[in-house]
């Protein structure tokens, strides 16, 4: 049973109690957005950083590509990744124990 001097102590601080949920709601939800376009940031800077070395790596074959006509690179690619060699000459394959 309240006594008369207590009447009302509970609902004086219910506007307060509102406004603070409020704000921590508030702030929860503008929280939240900042995280994500951090980590989305983040995320666009190393797709950033991949599509440069992609770009690169198509140069390398670009170029690699137009060498590749020269008789000289033929011969050395087809020495080197099909073990190709001429009819006169001798290959001498070493084998470790």
């Amino acid at each position: 049973m309240p006594r008369p001097w207590q009447r009302g102590r509970g609902r004086r601080y219910l506007p307060l109690g509102l406004v603070v949920a409020t704000i921590l709601g508030v702030g929860w939800v503008f929280g939240t957005r900042v995280v994500d376009i951090c980590d989305a940031r983040a995320e666009l800077h190393l797709l950033g950083l991949q599509e440069e070395q992609a770009h690169e790596e198509i140069l390398a074959l670009r170029r690699k590509l137009a060498d590749a006509t020269l008789p000289h690179v033929v011969e050395q690619e087809a020495r080197r990744q099909l073990r190709w060699g001429f009819p006169n000459e001798e290959r001498i394959v070493l084998i470790w124990r």
